[in-house]
């Protein structure tokens, strides 16, 4: 099992490391897109080390946790795969509209929702230190930059439209909205 689970931990690794390269359109890489990598490369190593030589200290929970992150992760890109998305950090955005079809239906930041959900999951999976500390990290700034964004967003030529959105829906949690 922790084969299995450490092969799809590498198949999501891999596929967001792809979309980063072709999903997202910037002029240079943002030095915050480094740390971003540089963390992932140290939390993705840890993982494989449980899954493929000293074990995991839990697979269940993990393995269906990495599955919702990679469903969540794909139907995002099907739903942004002809705009124009920055990636985070990007001094310039290169919004050309609001998206709100998709998981942008429910919560605003479903890539870092994705993303977060995935470390999270490595975090359990080996119960080590240092997949924690990346989770945690990676929470923070994936979270800064979401509130960055949102900034820009606001400031720019959709501002109208997004602050309507943002009253639909949720940060990284969907909406519960009172039944009439």
């Amino acid at each position: 099992m922790d084969f299995l689970v450490g092969l799809i931990a590498l198949a999501y690794f891999l596929v967001i490391s792809l979309a980063t390269k072709q999903h997202f359109a910037s002029e240079k890489y943002p030095l915050g897109m480094y740390v971003i990598s540089i963390l992932s490369l140290l939390g993705i190593a840890t993982f494989l080390a449980h899954a493929f030589i000293w074990g995991l200290s839990n697979t269940l929970v993990p393995l269906l946790l990495m599955l919702v992150a990679f469903g969540l992760f794909i139907w995002a890109v099907r739903h942004s795969a002809k705009r124009n998305l920055s990636l985070a950090f990007d001094e310039q955005s290169r919004v050309d509209d609001i998206i709100t079809n998709g998981p942008w239906k429910y919560v605003r930041h479903p890539f870092y929702e994705s993303y977060a959900i995935f470390w999270f999951a490595c975090a359990l999976g080996t119960l080590h230190p240092t997949s924690f500390a990346v989770f945690v990290t990676l929470l923070f700034i994936y979270g800064y930059s979401a509130i960055r964004e949102e900034g820009l967003l606001k400031q720019g030529p959709y501002g109208e439209k997004y602050l309507e959105y943002q009253r639909h829906a949720g940060f990284v949690f969907p909406k519960i909205t009172a039944r009439q």
